[in-house]
Formats: C-alpha cells, sequence, structure tokens
C-alpha cells in the first residue's frame, strides 16, 4: 500500500525525519479539522500568510496588520 503523501527525492543524502515531515505536514494541511495539529509545524512566533488572511503567533492572536 502507498502512503498518499510519499515523496520523491533525488538521490541526496536526505534524513529520513526530514521526508516524514514533509509528508505529514501535507497530509495534516488537507484535513479540515485538523488546525489544531497544523500549528505544531510552525514556531510560535510564526507568520502564517493564506491568500488574503494573515495569522501571527500559534494562538493566532495577532490577525492582521
Amino acid at each position: 500500500m502507498s502512503r498518499p503523501y510519499a515523496s520523491e527525492y533525488p538521490k541526496l543524502d536526505l534524513d529520513p525525519d526530514f521526508k516524514s515531515f514533509f509528508e505529514d505536514f501535507y497530509a495534516t494541511s488537507d484535513t479540515p479539522d485538523a488546525h489544531e495539529h497544523y500549528v505544531k509545524y510552525f514556531t510560535d512566533d510564526a507568520t502564517l500568510i493564506m491568500a488574503s488572511k494573515t495569522v501571527k503567533g500559534s494562538d493566532g492572536t495577532y490577525p492582521n496588520q
């Protein structure tokens, strides 16, 4: 059985944890009710911009500025 978010990479000496991170990140980002899990992929003070919406901080208390 193949993983739906499995990635292919050129032949590089890449840490398997990076591959897992990206596969898990994309699987989580495509899960509509996984917002609480999605923030774990960013630092606590990250700024996330999606189209016209901007959120700063993992608690989302810094909206559009």
